[in-house]
C-alpha cells in the first residue's frame, strides 16, 4: 500500500508540479530594478536567505567606481557594503547584457538584514539602479525531512529536501 501512496505522489509531482519548462521557479520574486542611469535593468529573486539571482541584468559598463551594493540605511547611499559579484569577486562592474547572476551577500548577511540592493558608484555616491526589499520579506527555506519510509524492499531512498515551493529532492 505505501509503495502505491509514493507511486501516486511521484506521478502527481510529475504531472501537476513542474509548471512551465520555459519560465522554471528561480526563487521568490523580489521586484523589477529601478533604473536611472546606465541602462540598469533585471528583475530580482531571493533563491535563500543569503543568496539573489538577477535574471536578464542589464548594464553598460560606463560607470567610473560601480559595484554592487547594498545597506540596511532607508536609502542607498555611501554606508553599505559590496556584494562581490557572480564570481565571488568585489571588481568594479564591468558591462552586462541581459545575465543572469547569482549574488552571494557577504559576511554571512542576510537578505532579511538589508533594505535594498544598488548598482551604485562609489566615485560619484550615485545609485544608477536599484531595488528595495518590501518589509517583512521572507526568502525560501530548505526543509530537510527523513529519508522515504516503506514497508517494502521496493521504495528506498536518503534524505528528501524540499527547496522551495516546486522543487523536492530525494536522494
Amino acid at each position: 500500500m505505501e509503495y502505491w501512496g509514493v507511486k501516486s505522489i511521484l506521478i502527481a509531482a510529475i504531472v501537476f508540479g513542474l509548471g512551465d519548462a520555459a519560465d522554471p521557479y528561480v526563487g521568490a520574486l523580489v521586484g523589477e530594478l529601478n533604473s536611472y542611469h546606465h541602462q540598469v535593468g533585471g528583475k530580482v529573486y531571493a533563491v535563500d536567505a543569503h543568496t539573489l539571482l538577477i535574471k536578464n541584468f542589464m548594464y553598460d559598463g560606463n560607470g567610473g567606481d560601480t559595484f554592487f551594493w547594498a545597506g540596511s540605511r532607508p536609502r542607498p547611499g555611501p554606508q553599505g557594503f559590496i556584494v562581490p559579484n557572480e564570481l565571488g569577486r568585489t571588481n568594479i562592474l564591468e558591462r552586462y547584457l541581459n545575465k543572469d547572476i547569482s549574488l552571494t551577500l557577504p559576511d554571512h548577511k542576510t537578505i532579511m538584514e538589508i533594505k535594498w540592493l544598488a548598482i551604485y558608484d562609489l566615485g560619484r555616491l550615485e545609485s544608477f539602479g536599484d531595488i528595495y526589499i518590501p518589509e517583512g520579506f521572507e526568502p525560501p527555506q530548505k526543509i530537510i525531512l527523513n529519508k522515504l519510509s516503506s514497508k517494502t524492499k521496493e521504495v528506498k531512498s536518503g534524505a528528501v529536501t524540499i527547496a522551495d515551493s516546486k522543487t523536492i529532492i530525494i536522494e
